[in-house]
């Protein structure tokens, strides 16, 4: 599912956003635990790190449908300056159960470049907060952690929630 052309952010003396007017679906919350989901997304390569101990799926609540939309910054970023932007534009911050149901519902999509989600930090190993990635290798598809605080290089694409389908 290819982006349409973007729609640029106008605010004033902020980094420039791209907003991908597609939506993407997926429906979290059907029991499976964390390492199921990481199976089923039949990465070429997933981080050690991902698994219930550190990432637990959450089902509360039970099957339900939530609506990702993708932010891509013309430029180097960091968390704050993304966050700002998602709050901006009314959007709400993914959970990692989120990224986990994206790779398994729309696997080509990371093909495309790295997809951020920027839920509550993991405090890694050795004291990195993390998110989890989804990004493109050498043609495999790859699950992974990347630094919450680090800088983001241009070329990433952030998944954010849509109000409408926020539910949790």
């Amino acid at each position: 599912m290819a982006p349409q052309p973007p729609r640029r952010s106008d605010r004033p003396g902020e980094a420039v956003a791209v907003l991908y007017p597609v939506t993407y679906t997926v429906t979290v919350g059907d029991g499976r635990c964390t390492e199921a989901l990481v199976e089923a997304g039949a990465y070429g390569y997933a981080h050690s790190a991902v698994l219930s101990e550190n990432f637990p799926a959450r089902h509360a609540g039970g099957p339900r449908v939530r609506e990702l939309v993708l932010l891509r910054f013309a430029g180097e970023v960091t968390a704050p300056e993304v966050l700002a932007e998602a709050a901006w534009r009314g959007l709400q911050a993914p959970t990692y159960e989120d990224a986990l149901y994206f790779g398994i519902a729309h696997p080509e999509a990371q093909r495309e470049g790295p997809i951020v989600f920027m839920h509550e930090p993991w405090v890694g190993y050795f004291g990195r907060r993390d998110v989890l990635c989804l990004w493109d290798n050498a043609g495999r598809r790859e699950l992974g952690l990347d630094g919450f605080d680090d800088t983001w290089r241009e070329g990433c694409r952030f998944a954010f929630v849509t109000p409408a389908a926020g539910g949790g």
